[in-house]
């Protein structure tokens, strides 16, 4: 028996893909969310409808190593 070819092939997504439940726009985690960084967590926006869709628990260890303070490097 061989595989049908009537139907469409489709790719499933990869790993690091977001789906906003609110509007179906999907995105690679890296790709055009809008993210917002908090002392101890990081939200991801959908670019379309502003829904967050996705809040995280920082874990960079930034606000631990800092002792609450988020501080950057000199940009020699």
């Amino acid at each position: 028996m061989t595989p049908s070819t009537n139907s469409p092939e489709r790719r499933p997504p990869r790993k690091a893909t977001l789906f906003c439940p609110n509007c179906n726009h999907e995105s690679p985690i890296n790709g055009d969310w809008v993210i917002h960084v908090h002392a101890n967590s990081i939200d991801y926006e959908c670019p379309d409808c502003e829904v967050v869709i996705n809040s995280r628990p920082d874990k960079s260890g930034v606000d631990a190593e800092s002792d609450g303070v988020l501080q950057f490097g000199d940009a020699d």
